[in-house]
Order: structure tokens, then C-alpha cells, then sequence
């Protein structure tokens, strides 16, 4: 891949596919302008209906069953796979994608375009009133696996110091002492088991062998290494701060989603598992004060399913808000606005958004072609502080092995690659509003980019950060050019420009159904909503605030903690 994908001009292409709009000659045209790199077959069988496995099509809904889990994603796919298992009891999973059985998902160098496909959707954020009102794309995974699809597979627990602030906030027993047993026994380390890391668990934990980095990661570690930030051995031990080599949720060159990981052996293994895809939740069924089951939408049909036991909400930061809004679980006032008549109150529904701030911009045009990677083009992370005082990591830097850049940068290269970089601990909060009654109307969200000043000063410390490392002698031999932000950053004015353009989603929303115990909380430290008996909410919506590192780890943890406390309810 030689030059950068516009995810915009992609997605639009297979929107406009589905839709009817435009034959596969042309469809497969405008994939190929957008910079997808598809080969001739995957875009075929993209473009060309295939049934799937698993899919609601071929697959006759069930009446009742004792869990239903809705969502498949990190923590959905992890928690069903475990409760089904674990209790023995009947569990349905509700989930409105596809399934996973695509090499797009599978080969862990095609996140790229994984991103830009049809396990994907793209949302946009509402006008961001402190990045020039600038509309970001906010992609999320639809499908087996969900975000753990479409990811780059990076493996990152996070600080220690993240788990004690969600204690601090009311998240009782989700300390690090507390969270670290369950993050040991969910995983299989490569490195064997340890007092820190787990062996023998479901997910395939690996790390890439540093004789067969990139180039450009091995100069990446050279480079940061030679300005003096010493390596950091294992950025899962609770202390993030240096370069590393990162971990990642491949195994013996494959992908491992959490469908892989968690829901398919479950499935194998004989549990009382029933699995649907393409059958989008649309509401939560509520009597009396208990939720008793959901509506879904199956083969263009609403059909009703009930839960013997308890609904397991894990559909995701964006989505979870929302099917709590529409079965009249929110604001009050804001429910009556809707036409929705409110169930329980509870104002925290749909606030608290978090995400950490992508720093999309730096890139250096390259002196030869950029070789392919063996692993998922980014290889090598580096968490540091923005400013001496902070308590903890608060900024990133990475090398990507392909051009990266938002729209607005206009990035033109045609050998080339990047060092962006991220705010891993924003202080900004956002929202994600349902604005319509109507389950197909998608709701607004604001992340409210850079709104908190400290989080534009710890962009710039970031950015200058990634400047450095890809600036340095290590490499020479590879380096023709720093393209972004070039001559910009020599101006404060047009640096201040580049920034604001530079801003795009880490692909980290959480926190929109935080659990905690205060007024603005929507579940307690068991998952439990408040209010309504019968139902739980199990994503990264619960995560108090964000975690320093990228969220995927979380969110199994999430799962695999909800399972675990299910399991021992019942």
C-alpha cells in the first residue's frame, strides 16, 4: 500500500452499492480510486450478497432464552462465549452485522481496509466546535467481533493507575489488584505465565519478534531510544511509559477477535449458544420495572425474544446509549421531548462520552517504496508525559508503515509513511444524543475535541513527540522528507491550523453509561442498570473514564469480568 485510503470516498462507494445505486464494475472503480487496495475477489464478494454464516437469513429465531446478549462485539462475543459456558444456561446473541468470515478480517496488514468496508460503519461526528468545526468520521465494527474486527489488534491493559481511578469514582472492585487476576486468567500470554501476564487463557496474546520489524519500526525504537526514553519491556505490567514493542491479538498469523477467541469455541465446545447476525436490536422490552426480553429486527420482520433470567446490553458506546434512550432508560425530560415515555431516570445516559484525540498528520515521504509488513503496520508504541507534572503517561506516539492523514491535510505522497500520535488521557467529555424516537434515525455525537485547553497542549506535546522520533538519525536511510506538517510547524499560527486539522477518533469511544455510584451513573460495579432488574450493561459505555492505552483490552476484560459475575449471580 503506497498511498493513503480516503475512508470517506470508500465508504461512500459501498453505501452507494448496497443501496443499488451503481453496478460492480463501478463499485469495484471507485474502491480502487479510494485507495482500498481490494484484490478483484474480495471486492466481488464484498459487493456480490453473500450469505453468511450464521446469518439471520438462513437462521430461524428462537422464542425465548435465558441471557440475551445484545451486540457481538469485544465484550459481547467475550461475555457470551464465557456465560454460556460457565452457567450452562440457554444465551441468544443479538448482533445487527455481519459475520466475521472474511480475509479482510483475518490477515492482520487489511485493518485498513477492514475500516472502509461493509463490517464497518461510519458515523460523523456533529461539527467540532474546537478543531475549526471540522465533521470527523467516528468508524465503529458491525459484526462477529465488532471493534476487535476492524482493529489494529493492539493489546494494551492500560496504566495501573487507571483502575484505581475507577475505584476512586465509585467502580468498587475494579481497582488494579482486582482486575489484574482476571486480565491473567483470560489471556495466553507467549511469553508463558508470569507474575504480571497469564498463560493458557482463551486469547492468544502475542508480540512481534524484533528481528522481523519494519524497517521503520526498528528506526522508530532505534530513534526514540537515541533521544534518551528508555525501552519499556512490557507496556502490560501497569506502567506504559517509554517505547515498546506493543502486543497484539494475533496468533500464528491470524487475527484474534474476540468471535474467534471467546464465541466460537464456546459454540464448538457444545454450550447452549445461539448466534444472529444481521438482526439489529431496535428496543428493550420493559414490564414492570424488570427487562424481560428485546424487539429485533429479523429478516425485515420485528420479532420479539424474552430473557428467563436477564438482557445483557454490550453494544457499544454509540449504540448502548441509544437502545437505552429509545426503551425510555435517560433523561427524563429529554425522554418526553422524544415522545418516549420515561421508565427510569437516569440523566447520565448518553453523557460522558470520551475518546482519545488521534493526532492524524505527521507524515515523511520515504527514499524507496515502503516494504510490506509481516505484522499490522504498526508495530511500536511510546507513551510519555506532556508535561513533567502529569502523574502518569499522557501522550502517544506511533509508526505506521502506510501514509495517514485526515482530509483536511490533503497529504500527497506517493512513498511514504507516518508517526501520529495521540491524547491518551482527555480531559474533554462529549455526548451521543438520540435525537428521534425512530430506531433507523443514528444519534448525534460530540466528542467535543480539544474543548478542555490542557488537551490541545498535550496534541502539540504528542505531535512534536512523533516530529522528533521521525526526525532522528535513525532514520537516514529511510527518510526523504517530513511532508506534515512541514514549514508549519515553524509558524504558531499555521501550526495551531495543523493541529485543529490533525485531529481525527482514536476509534476509543467509552464512558456513555458510566457505572460508579454518584448521580450520574447508569450501572453499579456489578453492570446492574439502576432502576430495571433484569438488565446489565457490558461494553466499554461503562468504563468511568478512559484508559491510557487503546480500549480493546478493557473491553474483553469487561466481558470476561460481566460473565464471571453472571455466572456467580445465578
Amino acid at each position: 500500500m503506497s498511498t493513503s485510503i480516503d475512508f470517506t470516498r470508500l465508504a461512500a462507494a459501498l453505501r452507494d452499492h448496497a443501496q443499488g445505486g451503481m453496478g460492480r464494475r463501478t463499485f469495484l472503480s471507485r474502491a480502487m480510486a479510494a485507495g482500498a487496495g481490494f484484490a478483484m475477489a474480495d471486492a466481488l464478494w464484498l459487493a456480490g450478497g453473500k450469505a453468511w454464516a450464521q446469518s439471520t437469513r438462513t437462521t430461524a429465531p428462537v422464542a425465548s432464552a435465558d441471557y440475551i446478549v445484545v451486540g457481538a462485539g469485544s465484550a459481547g462475543a467475550t461475555l457470551a462465549g464465557e456465560l454460556a459456558q460457565r452457567s450452562g444456561a440457554s444465551v441468544l446473541v443479538l448482533e445487527g452485522g455481519l459475520s466475521d468470515d472474511s480475509p479482510l478480517i483475518t490477515d492482520p496488514a487489511r485493518w485498513p481496509e477492514a475500516l472502509a468496508s461493509p463490517f464497518t460503519k461510519t458515523y460523523a461526528t456533529t461539527p467540532q466546535a474546537h478543531a475549526q468545526s471540522r465533521v470527523v468520521p467516528y468508524p465503529r465494527g458491525e459484526g462477529l467481533g465488532g471493534c476487535s474486527s476492524v482493529n489494529c489488534m493492539i493489546y494494551c491493559r492500560g496504566a495501573a493507575q487507571d483502575y484505581e481511578d475507577w475505584a476512586y469514582d465509585g467502580a468498587t472492585g475494579w481497582d488494579w489488584k482486582s482486575v489484574l487476576p482476571d486480565y491473567k486468567e483470560l489471556e495466553d500470554w507467549q511469553g508463558g505465565a508470569s507474575e504480571m501476564r497469564g498463560a493458557g487463557g482463551p486469547l492468544h496474546v502475542t508480540r512481534p519478534d524484533p528481528a522481523k520489524g519494519h524497517e521503520g519500526a526498528v528506526a522508530f525504537m532505534e530513534g526514540a531510544k537515541s533521544l534518551g526514553y528508555p525501552e519499556t519491556k512490557d507496556f502490560n505490567s501497569g506502567q506504559l511509559e517509554g517505547p515498546a514493542w506493543v502486543n497484539f491479538t494475533v496468533h500464528a498469523g491470524k487475527r484474534q477477535n474476540t468471535a474467534v477467541a471467546f464465541l466460537r469455541p464456546a459454540m464448538e465446545k457444545g454450550a447452549k449458544l445461539t448466534v444472529l447476525t444481521e438482526a439489529p436490536v431496535m428496543k428493550l422490552l420493559i414490564e414492570k420495572g424488570r427487562c424481560v426480553g428485546v424487539e429485533y429486527l429479523h429478516a425485515g420482520k420485528m420479532t420479539r425474544v424474552r430473557a428467563n433470567k436477564e438482557v445483557i446490553l454490550s453494544a457499544g458506546a454509540v449504540i448502548t446509549p441509544k437502545l437505552l434512550t429509545l426503551s425510555g432508560i435517560g433523561d427524563a425530560e429529554h425522554l418526553r421531548k422524544l415522545g418516549i415515555t420515561p421508565v427510569v431516570s437516569l440523566s447520565g445516559v448518553g453523557q460522558n462520552l470520551q475518546d482519545h484525540v488521534l493526532g492524524a498528520g505527521v507524515n515523511f515521504e520515504s527514499k524507496h517504496p515502503v516494504p510490506p509488513t509481516q505484522y499490522n503496520h504498526s508495530e511500536v508504541y511510546m507513551w510519555w508525559k506532556s508535561t513533567p507534572d502529569q502523574p502518569v503517561p499522557d501522550i502517544n506516539a506511533l509508526y505506521v508503515s502506510v501514509p495517514f492523514a485526515t482530509k483536511e491535510l490533503n497529504l500527497q505522497a506517493q512513498h511514504g509513511y507516518a508517526i501520529l500520535c495521540g491524547v491518551m488521557r482527555p480531559k474533554s467529555r462529549g455526548a451521543v444524543t438520540v435525537t428521534s424516537a425512530d430506531p433507523r434515525v443514528d444519534p448525534l455525537i460530540d466528542p467535543n475535541y480539544l474543548q478542555a485547553g490542557q488537551d490541545l497542549v498535550a496534541l502539540k506535546a504528542a505531535t512534536e513527540l512523533a516530529r522528533a522520533i521521525g526526525n532522528s538519525d535513525a532514520y537516514k536511510d529511510i527518510r526523504k522528507a517530513e511532508l506534515l506538517p512541514g514549514p508549519a510547524a515553524q509558524d504558531p499560527v499555521a501550526y495551531r491550523d495543523f493541529l485543529q486539522k490533525s485531529v481525527s477518533t482514536y476509534f476509543h469511544p467509552v464512558g456513555t453509561a458510566k457505572m460508579g455510584t454518584d448521580a450520574m451513573a447508569v450501572v453499579d460495579p456489578q453492570l446492574r442498570v439502576y432502576g430495571v432488574e433484569g438488565l446489565r450493561v457490558a461494553d466499554a459505555s461503562v468504563m468511568p473514564s478512559i484508559t491510557t492505552g487503546n480500549t480493546n483490552a478493557p473491553s474483553i476484560l469487561i466481558g470476561y469480568r460481566g460473565a464471571k459475575m453472571i455466572a456467580a449471580a445465578a
